[in-house]
């Protein structure tokens, strides 16, 4: 596969990529107090909160884990390995727009900036048309 990048391109996201990483931590510690703070209820008898700690742990849980794999991606992109970003970014955005929506608009802007670039598949280029006579 060939893929063409320009520079200006490759700053942009890894810029994005960096504040992401920034907000991942952020928003992984604040799920963490929530859920904490959500507790409370669930201790006194208030079962219907079950729902709102569960969510949260999991909120913190990726979100501790997109910190990490934004890392990765950080790599990935200095490494010019786009295709390989292309195809794991979507699963984190997902994920992240699911429990945590500011860190899944970080991730989709690079995943949209890598849809962006032009690739294409060596194998499917065909020979130029023939002079016209």
């Amino acid at each position: 596969m060939i893929w063409h990048n320009e520079g200006p391109k490759k700053d942009y996201m890894l810029e994005i990529l960096n504040v992401g990483r920034i907000v991942a931590l952020v928003m992984g510690v604040l799920s963490i107090i929530i859920a904490a703070w959500s507790a409370w209820p669930v201790i006194y008898g208030y079962i219907i909160n079950v729902i709102g700690v569960v969510y949260w742990i999991i909120a913190a849980l990726i979100n501790l884990m997109a910190y990490y794999k934004i890392e990765i991606f950080i790599n990935m992109l200095n490494a010019e390995d786009y295709g390989t970003l292309h195809e794991v970014l979507l699963a984190w955005v997902v994920l992240t727009l699911i429990f945590g929506v500011i860190v899944g608009i970080f991730l989709l802007l690079v995943f949209i900036e890598l849809s962006k670039s032009s690739w294409r598949h060596g194998s499917s280029q065909y020979p130029p048309p023939p002079p016209p006579q």
